[in-house]
């Protein structure tokens, strides 16, 4: 018996996270701590990419490039990579294929054509090192419901456990050794207990026996053995890199042994790569005035949650209700940033407060909209796949240990009266969340929306030059009996 060792380095969210910062370690050091493991053991080392990536704000043309940098094997795309609309998605992918890197994603089709995104496919079977692998591509279902709605609208989610049923056979009879799923999906996990999307798919295709089952989404590092796969998820900008470890049989030409561990890329001693330095500078040096030009400062640490009232969600309302006055101002938590530091702000702080340029858009709701626009939110399966919103113009309670539909206590204007169920009042809100993102879309879909011509990005620089000093607001908007059922927030 020869036993072979496969390394399979994976991540998820990279974000094109090219620029080292006090989040992030940079693409210099991640490509470092690839290489850590794949220069020992070359013929036998894939690194996968599970998507969110193919957007940035500041150097979106070169996104492609730095992925193939790292000299990707396969990248999967992941629901952010849909944020700008079918024309990017397929402009991004055109050119990840000129540079070499293959594209699977088998459950995302055009619902006119049913083809899958132009430049995908669903699997890839390959041969390194004397060994086929196949790799199948699968996206969370819940893509339709995180993409701004007209910019998905060209596509369709099918089933995930349909098409692993359907091709995971194909790549064995086309001489796959080693079984591979690529996704794009969320899972969560105690010391004890593993639930959410990927493991619940990976139940319903545990007898075709896959080998490795790689996850996304949503930040956490994991790398264990369940149901005799072995599955990993983390990357968030380059400061994990989740490493599955198999042990093949070449006279069996099966995997006999399976596990797996994370490396810490951002506390780990990996040096900066001269080569893909050249890269970042040529990408980010352009740009650096973004980072160093000092425009304000925080006085404190200013952080956010996504399942409660936050100091950043709030400053966020307040900011925007200060541009674009209206009696509600609401967005979604899972657009914010975990925290804007202490200390010097720069044009660049803006995406530590949110990582979505969002035009705002304007409306009116009755108050009854309102109330059922937070009913709906805590509804336990959106909140689950969703987290919470954030706003500005009204004191709100909810009680959470009320069924759905049943939670909000009261709704209260400034003044401390209550909220007018029948009356209109004007709202502001992100393009996302006006197309109903985060699965609001009975409520916002059933009024008329006006862009304001201000976006995100550019209001939050204003606020800080004319504020010159942030400070946290004083919490207490948003007032909460129990916790949140199905509350699956990682921070």
């Amino acid at each position: 018996m020869s036993i072979v060792k496969i390394d399979i380095l994976n991540h998820a969210d990279y974000g094109a996270s090219f620029r080292e910062d006090f989040e992030q370690p940079g693409i210099s050091r991640f490509y470092s701590a690839i290489e850590s493991v794949r220069s020992k053991n070359p013929e036998h080392t894939l690194l996968l990419d599970a998507g969110d990536n193919f957007k940035s704000w500041l150097w979106h043309e070169n996104v492609q490039e730095g992925i193939a940098i790292l000299k990707t094997d396969v990248y999967n795309y992941g629901n952010h990579d849909f944020d700008w609309g079918r024309e990017n998605i397929e402009a991004a992918s055109r050119r990840l294929l000129d540079l070499g890197v293959p594209i699977v994603c088998s459950n995302v089709i055009e619902k006119e054509t049913g083809n899958l995104v132009k430049g995908a496919k669903p699997y890839v079977v390959f041969e390194k090192g004397g060994i086929k692998y196949g790799v199948l591509g699968l996206i969370t279902e819940y893509t339709p419901y995180m993409v701004t709605y007209r910019y998905f609208q060209p596509y369709t989610v099918i089933d995930s456990v349909e098409c692993a049923r359907k091709y995971i056979p194909q790549m064995r009879e086309e001489g796959a050794e080693v079984i591979i799923v690529l996704t794009h999906f969320p899972f969560y996990f105690t010391d004890t207990d593993e639930s959410g999307e990927l493991i619940e798919v990976l139940d319903q295709i545990a007898d075709l026996k896959p080998d490795c089952m790689i996850g996304g989404h949503i930040p956490g590092d994991y790398a264990r053995v369940y149901k005799d796969c072995i599955v990993t998820k983390g990357g968030f900008g380059g400061v994990s890199l989740p490493h599955a470890i198999l042990y093949f049989d070449t006279e069996t030409r099966k995997v006999v042994k399976r596990e797996g561990e994370v490396i810490d890329v951002k506390g780990g001693d990996f040096p900066y790569d001269p080569e893909v330095d050249k890269f970042v500078e040529r990408v980010v040096g352009p740009k650096e005035y973004y980072f160093s030009e000092v425009i304000g400062k925080a006085d404190e640490d200013i952080p956010s949650r996504l399942d409660f009232e936050s100091p950043m969600a709030d400053l966020l309302a307040d900011m925007i209700m200060e541009k674009c006055p209206s009696d509600f101002v609401y967005f979604n938590n899972t657009s914010l940033g975990r925290i804007l530091p202490q200390g010097d702000l720069y044009r660049s702080s803006a995406m530590d407060i949110t990582g979505f340029n969002d035009p705002l858009y304007h409306s009116v709701y009755t108050g009854r909209q309102i109330w059922d626009l937070f009913e709906l939110v805590h509804d336990p399966d959106v909140f689950g796949n969703n987290g919470n919103i954030s706003f500005a113009g009204f004191n709100i309670k909810m009680d959470h240990t009320q069924p759905k539909g049943h939670k909000v206590v009261y709704i209260k204007k400034p003044d401390g009266t209550d909220i007018d169920l029948n009356k209109e009042y004007t709202v502001t809100t992100s393009e996302y969340m006006s197309s109903g993102g985060n699965g609001t879309r009975a409520i916002a879909q059933s009024v008329k929306w006006q862009e304001t011509g201000v976006r995100m990005f550019d209001l939050i620089e204003e606020y800080i030059i004319r504020h010159k000093t942030l400070r946290k607001p004083q919490l207490g908007r948003y007032l909460f009996i129990g916790k949140p059922e199905n509350d699956n927030s990682p921070w």
